[in-house]
């Protein structure tokens, strides 16, 4: 039996031929929001706004009594996890719509 030896080749990304996007993951979030895409709902980027003031954002609550954060207009859509985890931080896209002020212990909405 005879063994060649192996060559060194550059890696390979996975592509998603559906979309056209290469990559899962930490990586292609980057990505995305390279490309103006917001990685969960791949609509177009909102700017000046961020997820953390936006109505759609959702703390999903798993088996194991973890947390994640959430984009409400893509949980239950296919994706086992519901999209990608997103951070307070992380650009809004062209669908953010602002939440409402929290209610303060008197009952008053407050206002930023």
């Amino acid at each position: 039996m005879t063994i060649s030896p192996t060559t060194a080749s550059a890696p390979t990304q996975r592509t998603d031929s559906a979309e056209g996007r290469t990559g899962r993951g930490r990586g292609f979030i980057r990505q995305a929001l390279d490309a103006g895409i917001h990685p969960a709902t791949r609509r177009p980027l909102q700017a000046g706004q961020h997820c953390g003031g936006c109505a759609h954002l959702q703390v999903k609550k798993l088996a194991d009594d973890s947390r994640h954060l959430k984009c409400g207009l893509v949980i239950g859509t296919g994706r086992r996890n519901g999209g990608p985890d997103l951070h307070k931080e992380t650009p809004a896209c062209v669908a953010f719509e602002a939440s409402p002020p929290a209610p303060t212990n008197d009952g008053t909405r407050e206002i930023s």
